[in-house]
């Protein structure tokens, strides 16, 4: 079997978390790897452990994703499921990972798939009922949403078989920076091959961007599209669809040459940024003192890796023994 090898790559995720704290992408990323091994270190054994705790918020995004999914899988196929039992279907889901999570010893591993919550792993992240009762609400109102939705009704118009893509594939693009080749990973939500081009859906369950910035997502989903499907930038178009808020509302975003060169500048930025804190890109050596810890302390209460960083603005968890 050849080495598993942790080789730097890129993905929106993966920006994102540096630039919030470049620390908990070094745990993410680095710290964690190989823990899964016997001879593992107990720092990266403890990391790959937290590695796969989740928030409220993470869990329940990712169960409304994996329902829709579902769902037009199931519409493609010729089923007509009722919003009413896959509604229930989420909200028994949910139900049996919460108490899966809360019943679950403390910092001790669980078995793969299972869902363990930071929020019960970690007392001073513990939230009160009303908090768990408002994010399960949000969650199915999602659902509400993606059956009122002018997404789904676009989709209906055009034909099932038009999906291109429906949340459930990884796949990557070539890019370069600091002399290093490296791949960019993209998971698009919902393309739609239309009369007008293809259109790239993205399932939100949070609130309305107000900014409207979603140029560096809708960069790198336009970038993929033009290399994966060969079609011209003019002929992609982009919309977030905020599930709980807005759904029967669709803004959508042209693509042009100039946002594209802009995506492509912003990724080789993002990663050289990151590849000089890196020791070798390629073998996956990086020293956790080159990665800087947040300076919010929002940030720092909410990070999985809390206990294993006594550098944050927080210091250690104070349950900590």
């Amino acid at each position: 079997m050849a080495e598993l090898v942790n080789r730097f790559s890129y993905s929106l995720s993966q920006g994102s978390q540096f630039r919030t704290c470049e620390r908990q992408y070094w745990f993410s990323r680095y710290g964690s790897w190989g823990g899964w091994e016997k001879n593992a270190s107990m720092l990266a054994r403890e990391a790959y452990r937290l590695k796969k705790l989740t928030n409220r918020y993470l869990w329940t995004g990712n169960r409304v994703h994996e329902t829709i999914r579902q769902t037009l899988s199931s519409l493609r196929s010729g089923d007509k499921p009722e919003p009413a039992a896959v509604r229930e279907r989420l909200l028994e889901q949910l139900r049996q990972d919460f108490r899966g999570s809360r019943d679950h010893p403390r910092r001790t591993p669980g078995p793969k798939n299972k869902v363990l919550l930071l929020e019960h792993e970690d007392p001073e992240s513990a939230v009160s009922d009303t908090q768990w009762k408002n994010v399960v609400e949000r969650a199915l109102s999602a659902i509400d949403g993606f059956f009122r939705s002018e997404a789904l009704r676009l989709i209906q118009k055009f034909g099932y078989a038009s999906l291109l893509r429906n949340d459930d594939v990884l796949e990557s693009m070539d890019s370069e920076a600091a002399d290093f080749v490296f791949p960019v990973y993209v998971t698009i939500d919902v393309a739609l091959e239309t009369p007008e081009g293809i259109l790239i859906l993205d399932w939100k369950t949070g609130k309305p961007d107000v900014s409207g910035n979603h140029e560096e997502q809708l960069g790198i989903y336009a970038l993929f599209s033009k290399s994966k499907w060969a079609i011209e930038p003019e002929r992609i178009r982009f919309a977030p669809v905020y599930l709980s808020y807005t759904p029967e509302r669709l803004d959508l975003s042209p693509v042009t040459e100039e946002m594209l060169d802009l995506a492509t500048k912003n990724i080789q930025s993002n990663a050289a940024t990151i590849l000089a804190k890196i020791d070798d890109p390629e073998r996956g050596v990086a020293r956790m003192e080159n990665f800087r810890t947040t300076d919010d302390p929002v940030e720092c209460r909410r990070c999985v890796y809390r206990s294993l960083c006594p550098d944050g603005p927080l210091g250690p968890p104070t349950h900590q023994s």
